[in-house]
Protein backbone atom coordinates (compact mmCIF):
# COMPACT_ATOMS: atom_id res chain seq x y z
CA UNK A 1 0.00 0.00 0.00
CA UNK A 2 1.29 3.45 -0.91
CA UNK A 3 1.73 6.01 1.88
CA UNK A 4 0.03 8.66 -0.27
CA UNK A 5 -2.41 8.16 -3.13
CA UNK A 6 -2.76 11.14 -5.47
CA UNK A 7 -6.10 10.93 -7.26
CA UNK A 8 -6.87 13.19 -10.21
CA UNK A 9 -10.57 13.36 -11.03
CA UNK A 10 -12.18 14.82 -14.13
CA UNK A 11 -13.29 14.39 -17.69
CA UNK A 12 -10.34 15.28 -19.93
CA UNK A 13 -12.73 15.55 -22.90
CA UNK A 14 -14.54 18.49 -21.26
CA UNK A 15 -11.79 21.13 -21.08
CA UNK A 16 -11.45 22.52 -17.52
CA UNK A 17 -13.36 19.61 -16.01
CA UNK A 18 -10.19 17.60 -16.67
CA UNK A 19 -7.99 19.86 -14.52
CA UNK A 20 -7.79 17.31 -11.69
CA UNK A 21 -6.32 14.67 -13.99
CA UNK A 22 -4.05 17.22 -15.71
CA UNK A 23 -2.77 18.45 -12.33
CA UNK A 24 -2.10 14.88 -11.18
CA UNK A 25 -0.13 14.26 -14.40
CA UNK A 26 1.84 17.51 -14.01
CA UNK A 27 2.64 16.72 -10.38
CA UNK A 28 3.81 13.21 -11.26
CA UNK A 29 6.08 14.62 -14.01
CA UNK A 30 7.40 17.49 -11.86
CA UNK A 31 10.03 15.41 -10.06
CA UNK A 32 11.07 11.93 -9.09
CA UNK A 33 8.65 10.76 -6.40
CA UNK A 34 9.35 7.93 -3.94
CA UNK A 35 7.63 4.60 -4.52
CA UNK A 36 5.43 5.36 -1.52
CA UNK A 37 3.45 7.86 -3.67
CA UNK A 38 0.88 6.41 -6.07
CA UNK A 39 -0.70 8.46 -8.88
CA UNK A 40 -4.15 7.49 -10.20
CA UNK A 41 -6.30 8.89 -12.99
CA UNK A 42 -9.77 8.63 -11.45
CA UNK A 43 -11.63 9.67 -14.58
CA UNK A 44 -15.05 11.05 -13.75
CA UNK A 45 -15.08 9.50 -10.29
CA UNK A 46 -18.17 8.01 -8.74
CA UNK A 47 -18.61 4.49 -7.47
CA UNK A 48 -15.70 3.24 -9.57
CA UNK A 49 -13.39 4.95 -7.06
CA UNK A 50 -14.59 2.97 -4.01
CA UNK A 51 -11.72 0.47 -4.14
CA UNK A 52 -9.15 3.26 -4.64
CA UNK A 53 -10.51 5.17 -1.64
CA UNK A 54 -10.81 2.05 0.53
CA UNK A 55 -7.21 1.04 -0.08
CA UNK A 56 -5.61 4.48 0.31
CA UNK A 57 -3.63 5.26 3.46
CA UNK A 58 -3.59 9.02 2.81
CA UNK A 59 -5.49 10.51 -0.10
CA UNK A 60 -4.87 13.76 -1.99
CA UNK A 61 -7.64 14.46 -4.49
CA UNK A 62 -7.51 17.04 -7.29
CA UNK A 63 -10.77 18.02 -8.97
CA UNK A 64 -12.62 20.84 -10.69
CA UNK A 65 -15.35 22.28 -8.49
CA UNK A 66 -17.80 25.08 -9.10
CA UNK A 67 -17.29 27.22 -5.99
CA UNK A 68 -18.24 30.59 -7.45
CA UNK A 69 -14.62 31.78 -7.40
CA UNK A 70 -12.51 33.33 -10.14
CA UNK A 71 -11.38 30.75 -12.75
CA UNK A 72 -8.14 29.08 -11.69
CA UNK A 73 -8.72 29.85 -8.00
CA UNK A 74 -8.58 26.96 -5.60
CA UNK A 75 -9.50 25.77 -2.14
CA UNK A 76 -7.85 23.12 -0.02
CA UNK A 77 -10.64 21.24 1.72
CA UNK A 78 -10.21 18.82 4.62
CA UNK A 79 -12.35 15.81 5.36
CA UNK A 80 -14.60 17.55 7.88
CA UNK A 81 -15.81 19.96 5.21
CA UNK A 82 -16.06 17.10 2.72
CA UNK A 83 -18.34 15.26 5.14
CA UNK A 84 -20.62 18.30 5.29
CA UNK A 85 -20.68 18.44 1.48
CA UNK A 86 -21.81 14.81 1.26
CA UNK A 87 -25.23 15.78 2.52
CA UNK A 88 -25.44 19.34 1.18
CA UNK A 89 -25.20 20.80 -2.31
CA UNK A 90 -22.90 19.18 -4.83
CA UNK A 91 -19.32 20.46 -4.81
CA UNK A 92 -18.12 18.26 -7.65
CA UNK A 93 -19.21 18.44 -11.28
CA UNK A 94 -19.67 14.65 -11.51
CA UNK A 95 -22.81 12.53 -11.01
CA UNK A 96 -21.84 10.96 -7.68
CA UNK A 97 -19.72 13.52 -5.90
CA UNK A 98 -16.42 12.64 -4.30
CA UNK A 99 -17.75 13.51 -0.81
CA UNK A 100 -20.65 11.08 -1.35
CA UNK A 101 -18.27 8.36 -2.51
CA UNK A 102 -15.99 8.94 0.49
CA UNK A 103 -19.01 8.78 2.79
CA UNK A 104 -19.96 5.38 1.36
CA UNK A 105 -16.46 4.11 2.12
CA UNK A 106 -16.67 5.42 5.68
CA UNK A 107 -20.01 3.66 6.22
CA UNK A 108 -18.21 0.34 5.72
CA UNK A 109 -15.50 1.34 8.22
CA UNK A 110 -12.86 1.66 5.51
CA UNK A 111 -10.99 4.51 3.94
CA UNK A 112 -7.88 6.61 4.30
CA UNK A 113 -6.45 7.99 7.55
CA UNK A 114 -6.43 11.42 5.93
CA UNK A 115 -8.17 12.94 2.93
CA UNK A 116 -7.56 16.38 1.44
CA UNK A 117 -9.06 17.73 -1.77
CA UNK A 118 -7.54 20.47 -3.88
CA UNK A 119 -10.59 21.94 -5.62
CA UNK A 120 -9.98 24.15 -8.65
CA UNK A 121 -12.53 26.59 -10.07
CA UNK A 122 -13.11 25.85 -13.78
CA UNK A 123 -13.85 28.46 -16.40
CA UNK A 124 -14.79 26.49 -19.51
CA UNK A 125 -16.60 23.15 -19.25
CA UNK A 126 -17.36 22.28 -22.84
CA UNK A 127 -16.14 19.75 -25.39
CA UNK A 128 -12.40 19.97 -25.88
CA UNK A 129 -9.23 18.26 -24.71
CA UNK A 130 -7.23 21.22 -23.38
CA UNK A 131 -7.78 23.28 -20.28
CA UNK A 132 -8.56 26.98 -20.73
CA UNK A 133 -6.18 29.91 -20.46
CA UNK A 134 -7.02 30.76 -16.82
CA UNK A 135 -6.28 27.25 -15.59
CA UNK A 136 -3.23 26.89 -17.80
CA UNK A 137 -1.86 30.12 -16.27
CA UNK A 138 -2.56 28.82 -12.75
CA UNK A 139 -1.04 25.35 -13.31
CA UNK A 140 2.52 26.06 -12.06
CA UNK A 141 1.14 27.47 -8.81
CA UNK A 142 -1.26 24.55 -8.46
CA UNK A 143 1.62 22.08 -8.91
CA UNK A 144 3.51 23.91 -6.15
CA UNK A 145 0.52 23.70 -3.80
CA UNK A 146 -0.07 20.03 -4.67
CA UNK A 147 3.62 19.29 -4.03
CA UNK A 148 3.32 20.82 -0.56
CA UNK A 149 0.22 18.76 0.21
CA UNK A 150 1.85 15.47 -0.81
CA UNK A 151 5.15 16.23 0.92
CA UNK A 152 3.24 17.14 4.09
CA UNK A 153 1.35 13.85 3.97
CA UNK A 154 4.60 11.91 3.51
CA UNK A 155 6.08 13.48 6.66
CA UNK A 156 3.15 12.53 8.91
CA UNK A 157 3.36 9.36 10.99
CA UNK A 158 0.60 6.80 10.62
CA UNK A 159 -2.21 7.13 13.13
CA UNK A 160 -2.77 4.20 15.45
CA UNK A 161 -6.18 2.67 15.05
CA UNK A 162 -6.50 3.31 11.31
CA UNK A 163 -9.39 5.38 10.04
CA UNK A 164 -10.05 8.80 11.53
CA UNK A 165 -11.45 12.10 10.33
CA UNK A 166 -8.48 14.21 9.32
CA UNK A 167 -7.87 17.78 10.29
CA UNK A 168 -6.90 19.85 7.30
CA UNK A 169 -3.10 20.34 7.45
CA UNK A 170 -3.07 23.58 5.47
CA UNK A 171 -6.10 25.53 6.69
CA UNK A 172 -9.25 24.33 4.99
CA UNK A 173 -11.93 26.65 3.77
CA UNK A 174 -9.44 29.24 2.67
CA UNK A 175 -10.07 30.51 -0.84
CA UNK A 176 -6.91 31.36 -2.73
Amino acid sequence: MADVTVLGIGNILMQDDGVGVRLMEALRASRRWPGSVEFIDGGTGGLGLLTVIESARRLAVFDAADMGLAPGSHRVIGERELAAQATGHRLSLHDLSFPETLRLTRLSGAGPEETVILAIQPEVVDFGTTIGDSLRAAMAGLVEIATGLVEGMLKQPSRAGGVSAAADPVGSDEAR
